[in-house]
């Protein structure tokens, strides 16, 4: 009778008695099944987390990199514009003499000579012709960038000027530039070169002498 009631148990699931026992087996088998599929999840949790790692720091090397490059081409090109600015500068140097002679000319010229009327239009006409040409010089170089060093009058700056002499003097303040003897040039507001002047030196007030003794007071 206990039997009967087991298979009418079975019959009542509906499935046969192997189909169960299969299914008694499985059921044994899922723990260890879902244990191996959990190892696996965790191995690759750690394998995504290196490999997150990686591309964190290659991405921060990259990003260094485009900074150094970035940075390495700003210095080019300011070293490119530094050297066109200033590729001129042995050129004018050798132009400045020239504008030199030329001025001490003109100078020379304007002094008062004896001599025929047509002799002082020929000067006249040296004059001119002179100061045309220094005129074209400089406006050249005015092109290039290079003015002159502002010098009479001004205090003296050892950045611009160059003391050949020092006048004592009670018409000027100490260290005012009152005479050029050469002419000072920059060029793109960096000294090129410095001019030679004279600056004043104040002349310092002596007190009285004091009495020799038995003077009369």
């Amino acid at each position: 009778m206990k039997n009967n009631k087991e298979d009418i148990e079975v019959k009542e699931e509906g499935k046969e008695p192997s189909e169960a026992a299969e299914d008694a087996k499985e059921a044994a088998e899922e723990p260890f099944i879902a244990s191996d599929q959990t190892g696996e999840i965790e191995s690759l949790k750690s394998e995504i987390e290196k490999k997150s790692q990686q591309a964190k720091e290659n991405h921060d090397k990259y990003v260094r990199l485009y900074a150094e490059f970035e940075n390495y081409k700003k210095r080019i090109v300011k070293e490119q514009a530094e050297f066109l600015k200033f590729s001129n500068e042995r050129l004018i140097k050798d132009i400045l003499p020239v504008i030199d002679n030329l001025e001490r000319a003109v100078e020379h010229a304007k002094e008062p000579s004896e001599g025929s009327k047509g002799e002082l239009q020929d000067i006249k006409g040296l004059i001119a012709g002179i100061e045309l040409t220094i005129k074209q010089f400089k406006d050249m170089l005015g092109s290039l960038g290079v003015e002159e060093v502002k010098s009479v009058g001004e205090p003296f700056d050892p950045t611009r000027h160059e003391a050949v002499s020092h006048v004592e003097t009670d018409e000027h303040d100490n260290n005012i530039i009152i005479n050029e003897f050469q002419k000072g040039y920059l060029l793109n507001n960096r000294i090129l070169r410095p001019a030679m002047v004279s600056v004043a030196k104040r002349l310092e007030k002596k007190e009285d002498a004091a009495p020799e003794q038995g003077e009369e007071k």
